[in-house]
């Protein structure tokens, strides 16, 4: 009776052991039963085409590898402004209606509208260059609120980093178109004083926002004997995209850009960060925040490298020469 008994417990304390290990091991490839919504609130365009200009590919795939696969326990809610800035309210509106576990906002503007909405539901910013200056987070190290995620910017110096490249590209300019509007942050003081340091003239262009204001801004260079042009990343800027490539090509304007989008739509060159190593970044906040981490908490990431991309294609209808500096320190080259 005695071996008995004890074979009872005996077997009841393997049984026990077998299902803690089994659950432990649940826990640790990440799966739930539990279903999570994600919403995603993007200014921009809504991507087409491979991967390198599809970053929410790269969210995807980094939240599949921490175990969230839709269709299976995770929604994935988009809304895309197009450029757009009246949009958004409506689309912030519109996603939180669906009451997701996060929403991850990309651009600036769009942090700004899922922060009208909601003071608790977590904040994800997905690429914005300047949080603090914007006032969407109280600092780096400690966000506060509900917010927190990936800037796109180390600093607005970098800002300057941009003129440098383009002149290092075209040896010898003296004079700088800067298409800049009223719907960008950027102070031009910022610019002006990198451009001093470079012995650089800018010439900043009038309020653009239509075809016809953006072909007139480019005549207008060409009678100011602009030898070059930079476009910083604006939302209008961002919506007269192809355009604005087009234009600097007809008027044989070498232009420098602030994303790789603008070189894969015919650019020249820009100098920014890489939007799927971003969104994969915002995808790892995510699975923090989902896992229990609190947003105000979490500091906000900078990126640790900006990537050159050259058009080499378009140089040559230019009848540019990429100096050897531009293609050994380029990260990648559009043919």
């Amino acid at each position: 009776m005695v071996i008995d008994h004890w074979s009872k417990i005996t077997r009841l304390v393997v049984l026990v052991a077998a299902v803690t290990v089994s659950l432990a091991a649940t826990g640790q490839t990440g799966k739930s039963d539990k279903v999570y919504r994600i919403g995603f609130l993007a200014f921009g365009p809504r991507p087409v085409g491979t991967v390198i200009t599809s970053p929410l590919v790269a969210f995807r795939q980094t939240l599949r590898e921490r175990g969230y696969v839709e269709g299976e326990n995770l929604i994935l809610d988009e809304r895309w402004a197009e450029a757009h800035l009246d949009r958004l309210p409506a689309l912030a509106a519109e996603l939180f209606r669906l009451n997701p576990d996060i929403l991850v906002a990309s651009g600036a503007s769009a942090v700004r509208a899922a922060m009208r909405e909601t003071q608790e539901i977590p904040i994800i910013i997905a690429g914005t260059p300047d949080p603090v200056g914007e006032r969407l987070v109280q600092s780096l190290a400690r966000p506060g609120a509900n917010v927190t995620g990936v800037s796109t910017l180390p600093g607005r110096e970098f800002e300057g980093k941009r003129l440098q490249l383009l002149q290092q590209t075209i040896p010898g300019i003296t004079r700088v178109a800067v298409i800049l509007d009223s719907t960008s942050r950027l102070d031009p003081a910022v610019l002006e004083s990198a451009a001093k340091v470079l012995g650089l003239t800018l010439l900043f262009s009038a309020e653009t926002e239509s075809p016809d204001e953006f072909r007139n801004t480019f005549e207008q260079m060409v009678k100011d004997h602009a030898e070059a042009v930079y476009a910083p990343e604006t939302p209008v800027n961002v919506r007269q995209r192809k355009l604005l490539v087009e234009l600097a090509l007809e008027h044989r304007l070498p232009a420098m850009y602030a994303s790789r989008e603008y070189v894969e739509a015919g650019g020249l060159m820009s100098y920014g960060p890489n939007f799927s190593e971003l969104f994969g970044r915002a995808a790892i906040y995510a699975d923090k925040i989902l896992k229990g981490a609190t947003p105000g908490e979490l500091p906000v990431e900078q990126p640790m490298h900006l990537e050159l991309v050259i058009n080499t294609r378009v140089a040559r209808l230019l009848e540019i020469s990429f100096p050897t500096v531009i293609l050994m320190g380029a990260d990648a080259v559009v043919q």
